[in-house]
């Protein structure tokens, strides 16, 4: 496709030029048909993971050429990595970089300006290039998926993108690549890769396209179980597979085991159609952190050590497996165009993030309390966290949620301080809200005849068992939400996407009958955040978010704390004249509220003490979910299960 946007460019570009001219438009053209022919050749990838516990891969990667004059090979390194929605490749990582013509060395240079992009110089009549090169990694804060992050002495993450090289200005639809893998002794591993076989102490797969590689990440460990949870009836085999650090981990509850079994057939309920001829939860269990990445057959996740047994993180992990999974319909099979780069290199634009990720969100509520992977209370209660949260951000009197989608690339590496001024990747929280009311009015127009179940099955459901993507476009979405219903959606969601500072009621719990309200009874969602983040939340009271060391993460800038001049990175060292604990500053919240005196802080910034008057009294507040009085009662009726057992 390439050569021919070339050869097209300069047809029009020829008239008048000298004969002279022509000849070498012509050999240029000569060349690059000539690399792209070559392309079309099967690489053969070998990755050596037997070091992944020391944070190390090292890769052997083989590419067949055709005989050709002297010429410069040009190799890419993947830089806008699916899921990730942003040009996360470890480039300045890999190391040890050397490539090798025919079994001599061949000089290679790095693309002045792009950094991800290699110049190599090959011999005439090479016909095999090969490239060795080494991946290292260190834990990162926001590197979830990075090797430092997920390798351990017991379990590691590898993730194709950070161990390949590919030609430059190739689809990579149309690069096949033959894989295998070399693991630690007596290591278990688990990938959507189909036809695994043992050769030679590597693990062989049938070539893939370097698409389907790259979307098939493949974990491993010494510490592993595999869980059936396909439902009977259903044809593709359905599995959980948990890498953990320790044994007590893999004993994972038998209703946990039975929920996830449930919501293989919620989704299928729900989309009518799987895409996919087997689905692997991946899961990793260490750190201290949550977070996943979808894949079309599969999905990452690395949650918390003994994340899986955890009472606490239930509903975290429940929630987490539900997203990833619904993304195997809303993001990789149906995926808006400006996500949907032919690789990459290419630049995407994640303007309509608040479908492929608000919409997902909206969606793993749903189907995780169906399935009974989060209990109803527990659903209500993290809504009500989301509408809280979005009430605290006064980034959101200057930053629209469109904005926020097309600035994800910037967002995600954004760090936690000032979340609230700046705004974070808020798709996540604000889009469950506004696609409450876009499935609130389907329901209220149709008379509850149709809904965004509905929708789920005509938008993102045909095409069973087809694994491949088809793009959409905004207005695409508009005529399909109103092919469920006629309605002046445009309106609805530009009105919402454009916003500066909506109503502090969300139009879509009010849509579905129901309003957030303050109290000092403590929201169990965010108890069993604070039990994994080690972090104390009280943004809807005091103002402030504070880590376990007593260092202030973020302010609400219109809070007492705000007001009082506290930021984030400053340290409170104590509380009335007490040493500070986040317990005793509960406290003190707590009897502020019939006391006239503000509460006394004392701080550490950058070496210097400083004490803090907070003039706050309104107690402790939590967010909760109530009812709206002569509405009716929409959400209840969403959270009903559509299974058939």
């Amino acid at each position: 496709m390439k050569s021919e946007l070339l050869f097209l460019t300069l047809r029009c570009a020829c008239r008048g030029l000298t004969s002279s001219s022509l000849v070498w438009i012509g050999l240029v053209l000569s060349a690059t048909n000539a690399l792209a022919q070559q392309q079309t050749s099967t690489i053969v990838l070998e990755v050596d993971a037997t070091t992944i516990a020391k944070k190390i891969l090292h890769a052997h990667e083989s590419f067949p050429l055709d005989s050709l004059p002297a010429h410069t090979v040009d190799l890419v390194y993947p830089k806008w990595i699916p899921g990730n929605h942003a040009p996360t490749g470890p480039v300045a990582d890999l190391v040890n970089l050397t490539f090798t013509a025919d079994g001599k060395s061949a000089p290679w240079a790095r693309d002045p300006t792009d950094m991800y992009r290699f110049h190599i110089q090959v011999p005439a009549g090479t016909s095999l290039l090969v490239a060795d090169f080494s991946l290292v990694g260190a834990y990162a804060a926001g590197n979830d998926f990075g090797i430092g992050n997920t390798s351990t002495p017991v379990q590691g993450d590898v993730n194709w993108d950070q161990v390949v090289l590919y030609p430059a200005d190739t689809v990579a639809d149309q690069v096949p690549v033959s894989a295998s893998i070399r693991l630690p002794e007596r290591w278990s591993y688990a990938t959507a890769l189909p036809h695994p076989s043992q050769q030679g102490g590597s693990i062989r797969f049938d070539p893939v396209s370097l698409t389907t590689l790259i979307d098939s990440p493949l974990m491993c460990g010494s510490i592993m179980r595999e869980f059936d949870i396909t439902p009977k009836g259903i044809a593709q085999r359905h599995v959980l597979d948990l890498f953990e650090k320790s044994p007590e981990g893999l004993n994972v509850p038998a209703e946990r085991i039975a929920a996830l079994r449930n919501l293989v057939l919620e989704t299928g309920a729900m989309f009518r159609s799987r895409h996919y001829a087997s689905y692997h939860f991946l899961v990793e269990a260490q750190g201290e952190t949550s977070d996943g990445l979808e894949h079309h057959q599969s999905s990452d996740e690395q949650v918390p050590e003994l994340g899986m047994v955890s009472s606490s993180f239930s509903a975290e992990a429940g929630n987490l497996l539900a997203h990833e999974m619904i993304h195997s319909w809303n993001g990789k099979f149906r995926r808006p165009t400006g996500l949907a780069t032919p690789d990459y290199q290419q630049p995407m634009i994640g303007d309509m993030l608040w479908v492929y990720e608000g919409l997902t969100s909206y969606w793993a509520e749903i189907l995780a309390t169906r399935a009974g992977l989060e209990t109803s209370a527990q659903m209500k209660d993290r809504m009500a966290v989301y509408q809280a949260e979005m009430d605290h951000r006064t980034g959101r009197n200057w930053r629209n949620l469109q904005d926020v989608s097309r600035s994800a690339q910037i967002l995600y590496s954004a760090g936690q301080p000032w979340t609230m001024l700046r705004r974070a990747t808020d798709f996540y929280r604000e889009g469950p809200l506004l696609w409450l009311q876009v499935d609130s009015i389907l329901r209220e127009k149709s008379k509850g005849a149709r809904s965004l179940d509905t929708f789920a099955a005509d938008f993102f459901g045909p095409s069973e068992g087809v694994v491949t993507v088809k793009p959409y476009t905004y207005q695409d979405l508009v005529d399909g939400l109103n092919h469920i219903v006629p309605y002046d959606w445009n309106s609805l969601l530009q009105g919402n996407l454009l916003a500066t500072r909506p109503t502090p009621v969300s139009p879509g719990l009010e849509a579905a009958g129901w309003t957030v309200t303050y109290t000092d009874e403590p929201n169990q969602a965010s108890v069993d955040t604070e039990s994994v983040s080690q972090q104390a939340d009280l943004s809807s009271s005091i103002g402030l978010i504070v880590d376990q060391d007593g260092t202030i993460v973020d302010v609400a800038p219109a809070s007492a704390a705000g007001r009082a001049g506290l930021s984030p990175g400053s340290k409170l060292m104590g509380v009335n004249q007490r040493v500070y604990s986040a317990d005793l500053l509960r406290q003190s919240i707590v009897r502020a509220e019939t006391a006239l005196q503000p509460i006394e802080l004392l701080t550490l910034t950058d070496g210097y003490y400083a004490n803090v008057a907070v003039d706050y009294h309104q107690g402790l507040r939590s967010p909760h979910l109530t009812r709206i009085s002569g509405k009716p009662d929409l959400l209840t009726t969403i959270l009903q299960s559509r299974r058939t057992d």
